[in-house]
């Protein structure tokens, strides 16, 4: 058991009487940050995020499940005049599950420092492929970005057992989401790797016959981009 596991132990001893009491008072708890800016949940201009932190984003879009979003960003491309982001978007992942992801990733100099993890998008992409949640590897439009707050490391414990309260956290759903997507994840994995992002946001083309798992994930995409992204 690495640092981050360590420190997720006692959070859940410190923090409420077990895993849903933690979910509830640290949701809540971040909450209240969101509304201002302090060292710990620090609000921060877009163009200040960088690789191998883990933020919390406002987005413009339909799904809830993008418009509060707790993510850890993992790289950014740019192309025709946008910036996108690339980042692990945790309403996707049981939270029982977002630890063990990161935890080989930190040390205890890391949460001190509040370092940038050492985490690029190849490494990250195979990490959540090894457990079958490669999906919760998203983009985002730096342009529908409302508000964005760093999470210092020394709250990671907390931040991995929280959400937005707005969104219900269901983790019958996000099995039946991971065993439906398990079903057919070599196939998936080779459009991924096949895939050219900017694609996804050319909204003057039909997409590609050779998308057929990503056709909905991409037409998801484009409809955000065309009401959301032009601000």
């Amino acid at each position: 058991m690495g640092e981050l596991l360590e420190r997720v132990k006692l959070n859940l001893l410190v923090n409420g009487n077990g895993i849903v009491e933690n979910f509830k008072n640290n949701s809540l708890y971040f909450y209240e940050k969101y509304q201002k800016s302090d060292r710990d949940v620090q609000s921060i201009n877009i163009k200040d995020m960088y690789p191998g932190a883990f933020y919390f984003l406002h987005y413009l879009d339909d799904s809830n499940w993008l418009k509060f979003a707790p993510v850890f960003l993992v790289d950014f491309r740019k192309f025709d005049n946008k910036v996108i982001l690339i980042a692990v978007n945790f309403n996707f992942i049981p939270i029982e599950i977002r630890a063990q992801i990161f935890d080989k990733y930190i040390t205890n100099d890391d949460f001190e420092k509040n370092n940038y993890l050492k985490v690029d998008y190849e490494g990250m992409y195979r990490e959540l492929l090894k457990v079958g949640f490669e999906y919760s590897l998203m983009e985002f439009n730096a342009a529908q970005i409302k508000i964005v707050h760093r999470i210092h490391l020394e709250l990671l414990p907390r931040f991995l057992y929280a959400q937005h309260p707005i969104n219900k956290y269901d983790p019958k759903k996000l099995v039946e989401i991971w065993q439906a997507k398990l079903d057919r994840r070599e196939e998936r994995h080779k459009e991924i790797i096949s895939s050219i992002l900017s694609e996804y946001y050319d909204i003057n083309k039909e997409i590609s016959e050779k998308y057929d798992l990503m056709r909905d994930h991409i037409k998801r995409i484009q409809t955000s981009l065309t009401k959301y992204g032009k601000i």
